[in-house]
C-alpha cells in the first residue's frame, strides 16, 4: 500500500516544481522555464495516474491538490517573497484539515 503513496508524493513534488518554473516563466514570456514547467506538469499527472492504481480517486486527488496548494503557497512565500496574510493562513489550515479528514474517512 506504500507504493501508491510514493507515487502520490512524487506527483506533489513535481506539481510544486512545475508551478515554480511557471512563475519563473513570467507568463510564458521566458520559454525555457515555461517549457520545463509544462514538462513537470505532465510528469506530475503521470505519477498521479500511477498513484490512482492503489488509491481512491477522491482521496488521491484531494491530497494531491491540497498538498500542491499548500506547498506552492509556501514556495511562493519562501522563494518568491509573496506574502500570505491571516485569511490565507486560515484557508491553508482548512485545506490541510480537509485532507486529513478525507484520509481518515
Amino acid at each position: 500500500m506504500l507504493v501508491p503513496y510514493f507515487y502520490l508524493a512524487i506527483a506533489i513534488v513535481l506539481e510544486v516544481t512545475a508551478n515554480a518554473f511557471l512563475q519563473r516563466s513570467e507568463g510564458m514570456a521566458k520559454k525555457l522555464p515555461g517549457a520545463v514547467g509544462l514538462l513537470f506538469i505532465f510528469a506530475s499527472f503521470t505519477a498521479l495516474s500511477q498513484a490512482l492504481k492503489g488509491l481512491e480517486m477522491a482521496t488521491a486527488y484531494a491530497i494531491w491538490g491540497g498538498c500542491g496548494i499548500l506547498l506552492t503557497a509556501l514556495t511562493g512565500w519562501i522563494i518568491f517573497k509573496q506574502p500570505i496574510d491571516g485569511k490565507g493562513c486560515i484557508g491553508l489550515l482548512m485545506i490541510t484539515a480537509g485532507m486529513v479528514l478525507l484520509e481518515l474517512g
